[in-house]
């Protein structure tokens, strides 16, 4: 990965034998038999400082700056990622992408390992230190001999993930000592048990494969050559953000119905999720004061803790919350709902610049001394509520309002919705989208809150009755019946819909509507 990072020619970054030989090449009189044992002998020569310094020197540290294989990969969510590297490409790359919000916590200590960095940020498990921390570099023989012994705390950190979670390792040859073994005794206590590794290589020989392979590690290899590697890999990591976000919705489950459905509609459906980020002693407010008024415009409301996620990683979840989501309301009076405004933005602005991604609409909400840590932008719709808020504050009635007019802007796009999902031949979500606009028009239409005096939404059939009786439709019961066991079946047993099945119900409530 750092030979991937940008410097001004002909300088460039070192691989772990080049930097063993500028090392050797200091040296009088000794021929190393390693790298380590030439890092070793330097150091025994010159000193630690030195040793220190000359890393700093050789690592270009003063200029070097992150290539796009940095950039792509640290735009994907992940909860923790480990480095043997001493630089500092991924933190820079990450404060690169403060826009982002997406933070980096370097982990270099064991006493770190403790301290909760926050559901949105990306741990950084440095293994083998870096130039800042000269005691805790792993770059010598003495310091590879001792890493065990030394840091067993992070031996066990790193022990649990390989144990827990799938291992794919970038860039790295997995030589080194200490982590081999770490590895082996891994290997040899789970045995078959093990999870699968990869290892992700641009070009692999054969030898290559079969190293790796012979450690249990099988190899995905990349077709490119050496002179392309960044760009190989910066390609790849693209296409894996993309191709992670499109197939997500289904590794999400709601614990409430409607939003349920919303995740199994296509990526490029349009949705009606409305993804709520508050802090948790304002949550319930927000539940029992603007979830209703969301669910009036039109909206689906939801939280990330509404949401479980078939992996574990948060950065995850909320990357997929946002992605299908039209309407984020993010009250930003908080460190963590910041980093989620900032993810927002960041998706927002995506859609500007890409004509085939849907639009996210902001919902700002501050108080009146927060410091909102992003400059203004114009799809942002901003809204200040007290610091203690309650429920007749004009700061509710604001946001109902925006989320009317956010309802009437899209509201005939999400009209069109399920014709287009039947044309497109996803017959599934056309039966989904169709029953959730008849739910919202007759809703609308019959003037009727979602929810009534025991705040209980009414069901399907009690809004058709309702409708019925003041001659708005004319749907028999059996259609009834029909539709619903179809959306039902879609919803929870993922059943395979035909294209007749689809039609009947997308003309049905077409017809309904007044789109026929």
């Amino acid at each position: 990965m750092s030979l991937n990072a940008k410097l001004p020619p002909p300088a460039k970054m070192p691989l772990w034998h080049e930097l063993g030989k500028s090392f050797a090449d200091e040296l009088q009189d000794y021929s190393p038999t390693s790298v380590l044992d030439g890092i070793s002998a330097y150091e025994h020569e010159f000193g630690r400082a030195r040793l220190i310094e000359r890393l700093v020197e050789l690592l270009h540290l003063d200029r070097v700056q992150p290539g796009p294989a940095h950039k792509e990969f640290c735009s994907l969510p992940f909860d923790i990622v480990c480095t043997t590297n001493f630089d500092f490409l991924l933190e820079k790359q990450y404060d690169l992408d403060r826009q982002d919000n997406r933070t980096v916590h370097p982990v270099v200590d064991e006493d770190q390992l403790s301290i909760n960095v926050g559901a949105t940020g990306t741990l950084l498990l440095k293994l083998h230190g870096d130039v800042r921390h000269p005691k805790r570099l792993v770059v010598t023989e003495a310091d590879y001999d001792g890493f065990l012994t030394n840091y067993p705390l992070i031996a066990t950190y790193l022990s649990n993930l390989l144990i827990t979670k799938t291992a794919v390792f970038i860039g790295y040859s997995l030589d080194d000592p200490d982590f081999r073994q770490i590895w082996h005794v891994v290997a040899s206590r789970l045995g078959k048990a093990r999870r699968m590794a990869y290892a992700i290589i641009v070009g692999a020989k054969l030898g290559d494969i079969a190293r790796f392979e012979r450690r249990g590690v099988k190899v995905i290899n990349l077709p490119g050559t050496r002179e392309r590697y960044g760009a190989v890999l910066a390609e790849a990591f693209a296409e894996l953000r993309e191709y992670r976000r499109e197939h997500a919705g289904t590794t999400l489950k709601a614990t409430e119905e409607k939003p349920l459905e919303q995740f199994l509609l296509p990526r490029d459906a349009m949705t009606r999720l409305c993804l709520f980020a508050t802090p948790l002693d304002v949550l319930p407010f927000y539940r029992e004061n603007i979830f209703p008024l969301a669910e009036a415009a039109g909206f689906v409301p939801v939280t990330a803790a509404d949401v479980v996620n078939l992996g574990d990683s948060t950065s995850a979840k909320i990357d997929t919350l946002i992605d299908r989501a039209v309407v984020i309301v993010v009250d930003a009076t908080s460190r963590n709902t910041q980093l989620e405004l900032g993810l927002a933005i960041s998706r927002a602005q995506e859609a500007e610049v890409r004509p085939n991604r849907r639009r996210l609409e902001v919902i700002i909400v501050a108080t009146e001394f927060a410091q909102i840590p992003i400059a203004p932008i114009e799809f942002w719709h901003f809204v200040e509520r007290p610091a203690v808020p309650s429920e007749d504050s004009a700061f509710v009635w604001e946001v109902a309002q925006h989320l009317q007019n956010l309802a009437g802007e899209m509201g005939f796009a999400q009209r069109l919705e399920p014709r287009r999902l039947l044309d497109a031949k996803e017959y599934r979500a056309a039966v989904i989208s169709a029953m959730t606009l008849l739910e919202t028009d007759l809703r609308q239409r019959l003037n009727k809150a979602p929810r009534d005096t025991v705040r209980r939404p009414m069901s399907m059939r009690q809004l058709l009755e309702l409708a019925r009786e003041q001659g708005l439709v004319d749907l028999v019961d059996g259609d009834l019946s029909q539709w619903t066991k179809l959306r039902n079946d879609a919803v929870h047993t993922g059943r395979t819909v035909t294209r007749n099945e689809a039609k009947l119900v997308v003309e049905g409530v077409e017809r309904i509507v007044g789109l026929d």
